[in-house]
């Protein structure tokens, strides 16, 4: 995933799949939570250990470090993730 515009469709095209259904009233406020935790605090994560490791700034036994400290250890790579820098 070294392209900037592959990475921001991948990890953030999934927003629509969550807010439409809980707009039109398909998902309970419940049940939106409970997907919205798991994109969160698991599938953006690995887009983004995917992402780090593409561009060559995480080798692969950081990826118990991504789960190890949540979300936050995503935020030391930022510039990266977001710029592709």
């Amino acid at each position: 995933m070294k392209n900037n515009l592959i990475y921001h469709l991948v990890a953030n095209a999934s927003h629509i799949l969550i807010f439409q259904p809980w707009r039109e009233g398909y998902l309970s406020t419940g049940q939106f939570v409970i997907i919205a935790f798991i994109y969160a605090f698991i599938y953006h994560p690995i887009v983004d250990y995917y992402r780090l490791r593409a561009l060559g700034k995480i080798k692969e036994e950081d990826f118990k470090k991504m789960w190890k400290w949540g979300t936050l250890y995503r935020f030391k790579y930022y510039n990266q993730l977001m710029f592709g820098k």
